[in-house]
């Protein structure tokens, strides 16, 4: 689960801005928030609001862009920069971006932190808290940082019992450490990268990925077909199966089959339609674009349900109705349909969602005149903010920022 997260000079975030799951005890006694093992009071629900090119997307591509370092940094060609922009106005451009994540893996809470740019890592930090019935503290678990002047890394990880292969001289300058331990048996790293890999996302360094239905490999559509062509998953493809046929009358179910063409096995997919009596298979392609998009993001999103962790979705209701829309958040809310206490931070325009949310689950962004994005959650307002507030009325009316100004 996540506490919170932190960028600073990431694309339009030139200041540091922080996006924080943790509540306090004003927050509502309802099902959208949980307490963890050491007795964090967090939301499931994160929900991104703002005008286009407010920096929506920039926002959520740090969880995304930590999954990635934390998990395949150590296969990056070594000639390839890390896939990190800084703002690009002014003197920060020539300046390093900063990321910040406190995390929580059973009853330990980490904090990670890494300075970089596109070339190298300038330093990267975990720490660990450790609580008992008396107190909470904080043991840092490693520090490396690079030394410009001998151009090698200072390694302090005398709490992160590394294996003796692992030292100052063998980290790579664009690889995590967390990686680089994972690889060698390291059970901590391990433990830590297994939490990053079941994160869910339809976000990478260039943006939302968008509705690409291409049988290319890597694309969103691509990992679908095969994640529900194997057998493995058989139960979320039936409860996919399910909700489609809810959300869409006539649909029954799909197949996918292997269609041999020119030598080389693709894999066709067909959706079962029933009316009168009779069923008709429609090729994918002639689906309604609400079904295709709906056919991709379940997988992730019950994957999530299914076995905790978090979800990040830009443009969550392309293309889908806000009744839909509506329906797939409260499979986040709801404890039987999700008993792991999985999270989704989501940015939207189906701005009525907001009288569905508390003031605690709602980050308005906006730019302001000198092209930098600015990030709030709505209860950082004070007093002005009723929890009792028609939340979409005062937001359409322009009372809380974050719209556009045209």
């Amino acid at each position: 689960m996540i506490h919170s997260f932190s960028c600073h000079n990431f694309y339009s975030f030139k200041d540091l801005t922080k996006v924080d799951f943790v509540v306090n005890k004003k927050a509502p006694i309802n099902n959208s928030y949980f307490i963890t093992e050491t007795g964090s009071r967090l939301s499931k629900i994160e929900t991104v609001i703002g005008p286009n090119a407010s920096g929506k997307t920039n926002l959520l591509k740090v969880i995304p862009f930590l999954r990635w370092f934390i998990v395949h940094s150590f296969e990056i060609d070594i000639e390839k920069n890390l896939p990190v922009k800084s703002f690009f106005y002014g003197d920060s451009e020539k300046k390093p971006t900063y990321f910040a994540v406190v995390f929580q893996i059973e009853n330990k809470i980490y904090e990670y932190s890494v300075i970089l740019d596109s070339k190298i890592i300038k330093k990267e930090e975990l720490k660990v808290r450790v609580k008992n019935i008396k107190k909470t503290s904080t043991k840092k678990l490693f520090t490396r940082e690079w030394d410009p002047i001998n151009k090698k890394y200072k390694l302090s990880a005398r709490n992160f019992n590394l294996p003796k292969v692992v030292d100052a001289s063998q980290l790579q300058n664009k690889a995590s450490l967390i990686c680089t331990a994972a690889r060698s048996n390291h059970k901590e790293s391990q433990e830590i990268i297994n939490f990053w890999r079941k994160i869910e996302t339809n976000v990478i360094e260039i943006g939302w990925l968008g509705d690409s239905y291409s049988k290319d490999k890597g694309t969103q559509f691509y990992r679908a077909v095969n994640f529900y062509n194997n057998p493995q998953n058989k139960i979320i493809k039936e409860r996919v199966e399910e909700l489609l046929s809810q959300f869409d009358l006539g649909l029954n179910s799909f197949n996918i089959e292997k269609d041999e063409k020119e030598g080389e096995a693709f894999l066709r997919l067909n959706f079962n339609h029933s009316f009168g009596g009779e069923i008709k298979l429609l090729p994918f392609i002639y689906e309604s674009s609400g079904t295709k998009q709906l056919f991709i993001i379940l997988k992730s999103i019950l994957s999530v349900l299914n076995n905790g962790g978090i979800i990040v979705l830009d443009e969550f209701d392309a293309s889908l109705h806000p009744s839909i829309v509506l329906k797939i958040f409260e499979l986040f809310i709801h404890p039987e349909t999700n008993p792991n206490n999985a999270q989704i931070i989501f940015s939207t325009h189906n701005h009525q969602i907001l009288n569905s949310l508390d003031k605690y689950q709602i980050i308005l962004v906006e730019k302001n005149n000198e092209g930098v994005s600015e990030a709030w959650r709505l209860d950082e307002m004070g007093s002005e903010v009723r929890i009792d507030d028609n939340f979409y009325a005062k937001y359409i009316a322009g009372t809380y920022g974050g719209i556009p100004k045209i």
